[in-house]
């Protein structure tokens, strides 16, 4: 009672008591446990990739504002952050259309990353492409030339027909078999029909020619093209998709051409490589990967004699000539 007192007192005289220090005690973490080793034959399950998905209202920002391509490759940005392709940074000559800054030389790096990682189906899912992850910069030419599912557009002016590869064939064959060529003059070509050999009577007048494959039900065009001085360029083009790995190999081509009335020195042209495959041919030719034939080798009636021999190759071009397998296609296209 007394010593309460005795506080009392000194706490009236205004003299506090001392606190007591408040102290933390640290503690070390416990070391985190170790993986067990893995026992023998014990396989460690893989860690699952992070995967997430998005939808994007629109697409503008994975396509070139400037020639609305999807993004694919290198992609540059001016100091801006306005973005290219490196295709129409050339075009453009290095100047930045939106803001006049030089472009071309800065990578637009976390865009081009993330591109690189989408997954996307291919376009014809619907339609039975079992293709459901494609990666993003991959789709536009497996969509263009791989894909069996995607429908080929009629190569003959007016006509908006669009189907499947064998139907692509029979509409040709019913429908035009009587203007199934292109002589820039009004005058029709009939489409020629073929297993090993077929005449055709090619112009130099004449934008194409019509081939008609009934085995496999393809659709070839010959293409004449006169984007080039003092002749003319002849090249193939398949309408379809390029055949499956499994189906036997790629499809190859050789074209020859000889002189007409004995011009030229009665030499002959011949080419040969892989047949490039699209869905549609937009009316452009090829500037490389065509036979050149001079004026001299068209006759004075504007026609040249053309042989074109189709094939396969077994194995890939780097087969060698055991890897040839005998011509599945042999046309011949002479004209008179």
């Amino acid at each position: 009672m007394e010593k309460r007192s005795g506080d009392k007192a000194a706490a009236a005289n205004g003299a506090a008591a001392p606190k007591k220090a408040r102290t933390t005690v640290l503690r070390r973490a416990p070391p985190p446990k170790k993986d067990p080793e893995p026992q023998p034959g014990h396989v460690a399950a893989e860690e699952e990739p992070k995967t997430l998905d998005v939808t994007l209202a629109s697409l503008d920002a994975l396509e070139c504002p400037l020639c609305f391509a999807p993004f694919e490759a290198e992609i540059f940005q001016c100091k801006n952050g306005h973005a290219a392709c490196g295709s129409c940074c050339d075009r453009v000559r290095g100047t930045c259309p939106s803001c006049g800054d030089p472009i071309g030389a800065i990578r637009c790096r976390p865009l081009e990353a993330a591109i690189a990682s989408m997954l996307v189906p291919c376009s014809f899912a619907s339609a039975g492409c079992d293709r459901r992850r494609l990666r993003y910069a991959e789709r536009r030419a497996h969509e263009a030339s791989s894909c069996h599912h995607a429908p080929c557009a009629c190569p003959l002016p007016g006509c908006a027909f669009s189907g499947l590869q064998h139907l692509l064939h029979d509409h040709i064959r019913d429908a035009h078999h009587q203007a199934a060529g292109d002589d820039g003059e009004g005058a029709a070509a009939a489409a020629v029909g073929f297993v090993r050999e077929a005449t055709v009577a090619l112009r130099r007048s004449e934008a194409f020619r019509v081939l008609l494959h009934a085995q496999d039900s393809r659709v070839f065009l010959l293409l004449n093209g006169g984007g080039v001085p003092f002749g003319r360029s002849l090249s193939l083009l398949a309408l379809g998709p390029r055949p499956a790995a499994a189906g036997g190999g790629t499809l190859e081509y050789t074209v020859v051409v000889r002189a007409a009335d004995g011009g030229g020195g009665a030499l002959s042209l011949s080419a040969s490589g892989p047949v490039p495959c699209a869905r549609r041919w937009a009316g452009h030719h090829p500037t490389d990967g065509f036979l050149f034939v001079p004026d001299a080798y068209w006759s004075s009636s504007g026609t040249v004699s053309v042989t074109v021999h189709l094939g396969t190759e077994a194995g890939g071009r780097g087969a060698g000539a055991g890897g040839r397998r005998q011509a599945l296609l042999d046309a011949s296209c002479t004209t008179k």
